[in-house]
Order: structure tokens, then C-alpha cells, then sequence
């Protein structure tokens, strides 16, 4: 098989009109002034679309699982169980919530768990706008019921650690990292 390729044509090897379109998005960003945001200390505001780390209320929740149904990797854990209960003088079958955790080191943030949740406001929500989950060890990235309950927003920073001085050799009062 026989493979013919386009043959270049002359405005391509004379003009550089590729490299000079290329370069047209750099020439007009070169001038415009840059933003720059310190950020322990400052942090942007999320679009009001953002979806952040999940609120989860329990006095909301109905036990009814759709939202660990709904979970496409199944990162949603429900128990539930059924109790017996006197309302207006009749006696009820409740459904109540024993367990709901979520792990959120698999979680991709996708929302099908709030769009899934019949109550009206939802019992779960990824609005939260806290984008800073970082850690060092993955099992802080499992949520139980009430850590997602009092969710405290993001962490504070607590700025940088204090430089500590320079050892100094008491007998020719050097320091070892600088000059004398």
C-alpha cells in the first residue's frame, strides 16, 4: 500500500504563518498585567457552581439510599434500620439512620448523589466550596455521618514557621551557615 502525503505548499516553508498564529496569543497575553494571588495567606472564592467537599444533614435525611444508588463507583456506605414508633397515638414503622460515610478518596465529584436525593432542601450537597483535601494519609479522606454533619469549611493556614537563628561556635563567634 502506497501512501501519498500532501505536498507542502510554498506559503508554508516561506512565511512561517504557522509559527506567527502560534505566537499571536503570546504577543497579546505579553502586555496585560498578571495576577498574582499569595495563596496560604489569600484564596480565591470558587464559581458559585463549584462543587466542593460534601455538607451532609442528618435531620434532612430520609434513609431512603437513592444517593448511594445513584453513586456510579459506590463510594456511598448506608445502614439503616427499622424501628417502631408512636406518632399522633398510632404506631409507625421509621426507617433510621445508623450509618453514612463516604470516601472520598475515590469520589470523582460528580453530584449524582444530590441530584439523586428526594428531599426538599437536599440532605446532601457539594457546594460547600472547600477545594483543599490534601493530606498525607488517605484514611483522613473517609467521612463518617457526623464529620460531614459539621463540616468546618477549609482549613485555616496557619502562616509559616518561624526561621529559627543560626547556631553559633561560642569560641571564634561564627555562625556555621553565613558569614562571621
Amino acid at each position: 500500500m502506497h501512501v501519498e502525503y500532501p505536498k507542502p505548499r510554498w506559503s508554508d516553508k516561506f512565511l512561517l504563518l504557522d509559527m506567527l498564529e502560534g505566537l499571536k496569543t503570546t504577543f497579546r497575553e505579553l502586555f496585560k498585567p498578571k495576577v498574582t494571588i499569595r495563596y496560604p495567606e489569600e484564596r480565591l472564592e470558587p464559581a458559585n457552581r463549584f462543587r466542593g467537599m460534601f455538607k451532609f444533614s442528618f435531620d434532612r435525611c430520609i434513609a431512603c439510599k437513592l444517593c448511594a444508588l445513584a453513586c456510579p463507583i459506590d463510594i456511598i456506605y448506608i445502614d439503616v434500620h427499622d424501628e417502631q414508633r408512636e406518632v399522633d397515638g398510632k404506631m409507625k414503622k421509621l426507617k433510621v439512620l445508623d450509618r453514612y460515610d463516604i470516601d472520598v478518596k475515590r469520589c470523582m465529584f460528580c453530584a449524582l448523589c444530590e441530584e439523586a436525593c428526594p428531599t426538599k432542601p437536599k440532605s446532601i450537597w457539594l457546594t460547600t466550596k472547600t477545594y483543599e483535601l490534601a493530606t498525607y494519609d488517605r484514611n483522613d479522606l473517609y467521612f463518617n455521618m457526623q464529620q460531614l454533619e459539621y463540616w468546618e469549611g477549609r482549613p485555616e493556614y496557619a502562616g509559616l514557621p518561624a526561621e529559627e537563628p543560626k547556631p553559633v561556635i561560642a569560641h571564634d563567634a561564627k555562625t556555621i551557615g553565613g558569614a562571621s
